[in-house]
């Protein structure tokens, strides 16, 4: 195992970059930043790691934690575990092939890339993308815009404050109250948003059925067609869509659609 302390009482810049393993970030009322990280491998726990091994660097307020790709151990590149605390607002990106990603405290920015792996996030304050090619997306809160996709998994979203883009090719999406414009589309899964009142709600499914609560008070124009599955609306529809100030177009093969009014708990499910 090795520990890393840097003095720093400012929100910071994070960068990780694994082969594999976990990461954890952890956003806390603390006066410096701390990084401990220890070999994933049985009976490497408490091994010191060379620099062959991880690089951690921590400069002008950005801190770099790095696996080598060509260390030339003849282990080759063990499964890392890495957890960092920071002060909050730390703006986070994260590279790795297989590793689950988990955040806690609060976040400015979060950047995810990995191609196996969950990510969970619990606030954060700007702008979230979230790319995994198999492994399910959990986020609490995002203050900005959120852009979330996993070839195999499923995307849950509980509260945006900025325009939200959910694929998913393989799961369910589920979108809790949201602030602005959403578009989300899923091959084989159920997509549900629980709240939006502006903009744009542009949804798509193959198989899967789709639920769209409209906050009370909202205008909205109405797109609905599924090939076989079947349509209802709880809502009167504004005709023409000129000047409303929410237009929902939903799309199915196979899958039922439903329009409802949303609830006062939809962002808390």
């Amino acid at each position: 195992m090795a520990t890393w302390e840097f003095p720093e009482s400012e929100p910071i810049e994070i960068f990780v970059s694994i082969a594999s393993g976990s990461v954890a970030v952890s956003g806390e009322q603390i006066g410096a930043t701390s990084v401990t990280a220890y070999s994933s491998k049985p009976g490497r726990e408490d091994d010191a790691l060379s620099p062959e091994e991880l690089r951690v660097s921590f400069s002008a307020g950005r801190l770099e934690i790095v696996q080598p790709k060509n260390s030339g151990s003849v282990r080759g590149r063990d499964s890392l575990d890495v957890t960092v605390r920071t002060p909050p607002g730390a703006r986070v990106t994260v590279r790795t092939a297989s590793a689950d990603v988990s955040c806690v405290g609060e976040l400015a920015t979060l950047e995810v890339q990995t191609a196996s792996g969950d990510v969970t996030a619990a606030s954060v304050s700007g702008g979230a993308a979230v790319n995994t090619a198999n492994g399910d997306i959990w986020l609490e809160t995002v203050g900005g815009a959120a852009a979330v996709r996993t070839a195999s998994g499923d995307i849950r979203l509980r509260r945006a404050g900025g325009d939200v883009a959910a694929t998913t090719a393989s799961g369910d999406i589920q979108l809790g109250l949201l602030g602005g414009s959403a578009a989300a589309q899923t091959a084989s899964g159920d997509i549900e948003i629980g709240s939006i009142s502006a903009g744009e709600a542009n949804v798509k499914t193959m198989s899967g059925d789709t639920s769209v609560g409209v906050a009370r008070g909202a205008e909205v124009y109405l797109d609905l067609s599924s090939l076989t599955g079947d349509i209802s609306s709880q809502l009167e529809e504004t005709g023409g869509g000129e000047g409303v100030g929410l237009r929902v177009t939903c799309r199915s093969v196979s899958g039922d659609i439903q329009i409802t009014r949303a609830t006062a708990t939809a962002g808390a499910q």
